[in-house]
């Protein structure tokens, strides 16, 4: 049975066919199974695509518990969805996976809380993890709770292949990222690029992952999720940041050397039209990573309730 999350698949005669979400990984007595209990931090572009496909793809099996947000109004979180003010609320709710899409500050704030409860935290503004420490205490805080920490790819592909490849090591690994001038206004390239007189792709940034995620919060940090996955380093993995006035996309190019060869990965993402600084495939990555932690727990791999087996944290 395809286990596909692209919009649509081939089937086995080669006729484009919707992909059977609704039948990814259930058992037949899945339906007995209670939802996944989903609690978003951020309502924002990315997470209101997140829970819409949600609904759509995986009505049932997921529910959306709660939303974390400062100043949301009650009527825009989901139906039946709680709204919580403090990260220790979280310990009502009871979540099994929570989903991070808001910023660095929320990571900082939430993130242990939400990884002392849940079976996962995907985190999705890795910027926050140029502090070293906090990563560190996530991970010991997983550790602890028997939860993973979920990086998620965000608008990046090929993460495997990075990480296979970081095994043997990069002698070099650089992440361009080229936007439209529209996906770097309210950024620090305003003061560092004149983005209404451009006419041609200008690049007007070059440092590492770590300086151009603590630059560039909202717009580079997948670059911190590249080094991370490389297991490259954030200080050694080098940063390109272009701003392309014919570009309509959000493009990623991924390029290492090492022992093990070379490595390059390309990817246009079209820009959310409320927010281009954000890319629509960095929300279908955390859809794919729902789905995929639905389809664990029907199969039996995880047990939704009180108790807690050891896993192994992804990072």
């Amino acid at each position: 049975m395809p286990n596909d999350w692209s919009p649509m698949v081939l089937s086995r005669a080669g006729r484009r066919v919707r992909p059977p979400y609704a039948d990814v990984g259930r058992r037949p007595d899945a339906k007995a199974q209670r939802p996944v209990r989903v609690a978003l931090l951020g309502y924002g572009a990315i997470n209101r695509r997140v829970a819409a496909m949600v609904r759509e793809c995986l009505a049932g099996r997921v529910e959306i518990a709660a939303v974390a947000r400062r100043h949301v109004v009650n009527a825009s979180v989901p139906p039946g969805a709680r709204f919580l003010h403090d990260p220790a609320e979280l310990h009502d709710v009871r979540p099994d996976l929570v989903i991070e899409a808001v910023n660095r500050e929320a990571v900082g704030e939430w993130g242990e809380a939400a990884l002392g409860v849940p079976r996962a935290l995907i985190v999705c503004s890795t910027s926050a993890f140029t502090d070293q420490a906090l990563l560190d205490r996530c991970r010991t805080v997983a550790a602890n709770a028997s939860s993973r920490l979920v990086i998620s790819p965000g608008s990046i592909a090929g993460t495997e292949a990075l990480a296979a490849a970081g095994l043997s090591g990069f002698g070099q690994l650089t992440h361009t990222i080229v936007k439209p001038p529209a996906g770097w206004r309210r950024t620090a390239a305003e003061g560092m690029v004149d983005l209404d007189a451009l006419f041609r792709p200008t690049p007007f940034f070059t440092g590492s992952a770590r300086q151009a995620a603590e630059l560039f919060p909202a717009n580079a940090n997948v670059s911190v999720a590249t080094a991370l996955f490389c297991e490259h380093g954030l200080d050694a993995t080098r940063v390109e940041l272009i701003a392309d006035p014919h570009s309509t996309t959000n493009r990623h190019l991924i390029a290492g050397t090492g022992n093990f060869g070379s490595i390059s990965v390309e990817v246009d993402s079209q820009p959310f039209a409320e927010n281009p600084r954000s890319s629509q495939l960095a929300a279908l990555a955390i859809v794919r990573l729902v789905g995929e932690e639905v389809a664990a727990a029907e199969q039996g791999r995880l047990r939704l309730d009180l108790e807690r087996e050891p896993v192994v944290a992804n990072l």
